[in-house]
């Protein structure tokens, strides 16, 4: 049955097709040749179609690249952020150790019974009150990291790559700027140490 109705639509669409073509005598040429251009117009819409498709793969295949680049390039920032960090630990890390050196040299002092020469004394104070200065100005870059993060988050969203190399840059110095410190506190308690 359905062998029958496939070969009858055949046959109706061949006689309507041969129809229309017989339609279109040599003398009736207006027909033909308004079909012919709208054929050609058509075909001209699809050829810019594909020439706009390609316009935009390779548009798509630069922007991916430029990505892959910028990928890398994050990728590199994120890792000597991670190394600056390290880096600032370890400074504090050894801080921490030389003022525990220092108390445990003034206590030994104390339960010794001997005195701290005054003029030592005053050399003490006076580190102290550079140390003191120093961590008010670690305290003034305390959350601004914490700050570009935040603002950070929002670029990842908007895909602006330019500002998160920025964002890392900016967090580079403000651990650079954190450590020059932290190394100037360790010059300050080692020579305290010394004195005692």
């Amino acid at each position: 049955m359905k062998k029958i109705m496939v070969t009858v639509l055949a046959v109706i669409l061949t006689l309507v097709t041969s129809t229309s073509v017989f339609a279109a005598t040599p003398g009736d040429g207006s027909k033909l040749d308004k079909r012919i251009v709208k054929l050609q117009e058509s075909q001209q819409k699809i050829e810019e179609i594909k020439a706009r498709n390609l316009e935009k793969q390779s548009k798509l295949a630069t922007k991916k690249e430029e990505f892959e680049g910028f990928k890398l390039d994050l990728t590199e920032h994120r890792q000597d952020v991670l190394k600056n960090r390290e880096n600032n630990i370890s400074v504090v890390e050894l801080n921490n150790q030389l003022r525990l050196t220092l108390a445990q040299k003034q206590e030994e002092l104390k339960d010794s019974g001997s005195v701290i020469p005054e003029e030592t004394t005053a050399q003490l104070k006076a580190h102290n009150a550079q140390i003191a200065e120093l961590a008010n100005s670690l305290k003034d870059t305390k959350g601004q990291i914490k700050d570009i993060v935040e603002e950070y988050k929002g670029f990842i969203k908007e895909k602006d790559y330019a500002a998160m190399d920025t964002a890392f840059a900016e967090i580079a110095s403000i651990q650079t700027y954190r450590l020059d410190i932290l190394n100037q506190i360790n010059s300050i308690l080692q020579e305290m140490n010394n004195l005692l």
